[in-house]
């Protein structure tokens, strides 16, 4: 959500020509995020969010703007894609795919108490519930086969120490296939900054562009990799209470409780490894935010350090 493509106001009121959502106020840039380019569009009838996808290919993005429709039908606080007069979700502004959608209420946590953690732990199951049956067709890029690849695009400039760690990591993750366990659409990103609250209540789940079929297991562990780290430790209560929340609309099986260290470890090299990849290799544009990948290699320490007696499920 960095501004990657610029867009000015003669465009952006031929762009809402094709709607039915007011005239032009003003508008901003949004520079939370590293992936799409974003704005916050004032018009006489509200506040809306604009994107544009700088990654996404056209074919891609209908599966997504298709799923945030039906989490939005489905009680799931999320965008929901706006259509023009003629009933299109998605459009082209400054030769890039975009997508319109109401501006939803709320403020992101960065510190978030056990409370925020319980309400998102109960969110994050709603959505794996909601979801159990829908079929969507995109996979996981940045799994094993992934992280290789990234490991391999950055290896020039890693120090010795770090690519040791990478590659003994890469080695313990390929010796632990995860076959066996649920699969169901999971956000993938489910970071502080991608949740908006109201009154302590989530009022808005966001950015579901990294979403795909995969282990529904491991979208948990990446969220209390985040959600529950505080001080550069993970806060134990704070992961009870996530996973407590969660269980209470979707147990976990014994295999997943058998898998959850091992997803931990996972969840934390994936997210060391695209953040070093977009410190090593920026795209050019403006507001870029940059994400520090030290916290993921400082929590895959600690993860493969207490690895003998992490399950806590």
């Amino acid at each position: 959500m960095s501004v990657y493509t610029e867009v000015y106001s003669s465009q952006l009121k031929r762009f809402f020509s094709y709607y039915t959502l007011g005239e032009l106020i003003s508008f901003e840039g949004i520079e939370d995020g590293i992936n799409n380019t974003n704005y916050f569009v004032d018009t006489t009838q509200g506040r809306f969010v604009l994107t544009l996808f700088e990654t996404l290919s056209i074919s891609e993005i209908p599966y997504f703007t298709k799923l945030l429709s039906y989490l939005a039908k489905n009680d799931i606080s999320c965008p929901e894609p706006q259509s023009d007069q003629s009933g299109q979700l998605l459009r082209q502004l400054n030769n890039k795919p975009a997508v319109l959608f109401k501006c939803l209420s709320g403020t992101a946590i960065s510190t978030p108490s056990i409370e925020h953690c319980q309400e998102i732990g109960h969110q994050l199951a709603k959505v794996h519930c909601c979801t159990k049956n829908y079929a969507f067709p995109i996979g996981n890029s940045h799994d094993l086969n992934g992280c290789i690849a990234l490991a391999e695009k950055i290896d020039s400039q890693l120090s010795v120490s770090d690519r040791a760690l990478i590659q003994d990591e890469l080695l313990f993750q390929a010796a632990h296939p995860m076959n066996d366990l649920p699969l169901g659409v999971i956000h993938g990103d489910l970071f502080k900054d991608n949740v908006l609250f109201l009154n302590n209540k989530v009022s808005g789940i966001l950015d579901f562009y990294s979403a795909f079929t995969g282990i529904l297991l491991l979208d948990v562990a990446i969220t209390v990799n985040d959600w529950c780290h505080e001080n550069n430790q993970l806060n134990p209560e704070k992961i009870k209470a996530l996973l407590s929340a969660y269980q209470t609309l979707r147990p976990f099986l014994t295999c997943e409780k058998q898998h959850w260290p091992i997803l931990l470890r996972a969840s934390a090299l994936r997210f060391w490894l695209s953040r070093l990849e977009h410190q090593l290799y920026p795209r050019p544009g403006n507001l870029i935010l940059e994400k520090d990948p030290l916290q993921f290699r400082q929590l895959l320490l600690q993860h493969r350090l207490n690895f003998s007696v992490n399950s806590i499920l």
